[in-house]
């Protein structure tokens, strides 16, 4: 099957529950609050699926914290042995500019490998949409401006810091692109959230695997005046570190 075709094998009854993150042990946080690495193995199959039928894929996300649910539970799926579920929410861009909306089911080993991505395409025609939102959009560069390596994503959060310097993950999202330079990004809260009160700012990074390669240096404060308006973040290298 080509993999468009394999990426919308998804029935919509999979995706119906409601979005809800339920964290699994296996997949604590990480020291700087990026959360779940369930989504960053979902990306990087995505990331393999999309390349294999294009090289130069425009871009796409996957959102995190709060649009994502993680189930574990030991069952088979045609014949591989499945140890967590993941289900959320992303968008990808089309060369001709056009961005959409998507729903994702991605299936994980015990080794927290990611095995098979499916996605289906969430269409205006249809009435169908991400569920609303307030929406936190930038863009981040990196300095100096080098070939990436293969694979490299970027993490951007909106923290909340008032309360503890390593913050509350209000938002979160997951970008990989093949060429796009400054890279768009994304972050969606629910409707009711409010920033009145809160010390937000935006963290992010780019990263390959486990290794930082690039990494905005200070944090972003954000208020409920961004809200809607573009953002730009220059990243720096990572010391030591190097694409």
């Amino acid at each position: 099957m080509h993999p468009a075709g394999a990426l919308r094998s998804m029935t919509a009854s999979a995706l119906a529950a409601t979005l809800v993150l339920l964290c699994a042990p296996s997949f604590a946080q990480e020291a700087r609050g990026i959360s779940s690495l369930a989504i960053s193995r979902c990306a990087g199959k995505l990331g393999s699926q999309l390349r294999a039928g294009d090289q130069a894929f425009p871009l796409f996300s996957l959102d995190g914290i709060p649009w994502v649910k993680i189930e574990r539970g030991d069952r088979t799926v045609d014949g591989l042995r499945i140890a967590t579920t993941v289900t959320g929410t992303g968008a990808h861009h089309r060369r001709r500019g056009q961005v959409v909306g998507f729903r994702f089911t991605c299936l994980l080993d015990d080794k927290g490998e990611a095995l098979a991505f499916s996605l289906t395409d969430l269409l205006p025609e249809r009435g169908e949409g991400l569920p609303p939102a307030l929406i936190v959009r930038g863009a981040a560069s990196y300095l100096p401006r080098l070939q990436l390596p293969q694979g490299v994503e970027l993490r951007a959060q909106l923290l909340d810091v008032s309360r503890d310097s390593a913050g509350e993950v209000l938002s979160e999202t997951v970008v990989r692109s093949s060429w796009e330079e400054p890279i768009p990004f994304v972050l969606r809260l629910p409707p009711d959230t409010g920033l009145d009160g809160r010390k937000a700012v935006i963290a992010a990074r780019l990263v390959i695997g486990s290794a930082d390669l690039y990494e905005l240096k200070q944090a972003h404060p954000v208020s409920a005046a961004d809200i809607g308006r573009p953002i730009e973040l220059r990243l720096d290298p990572v010391t030591g570190k190097s694409p």
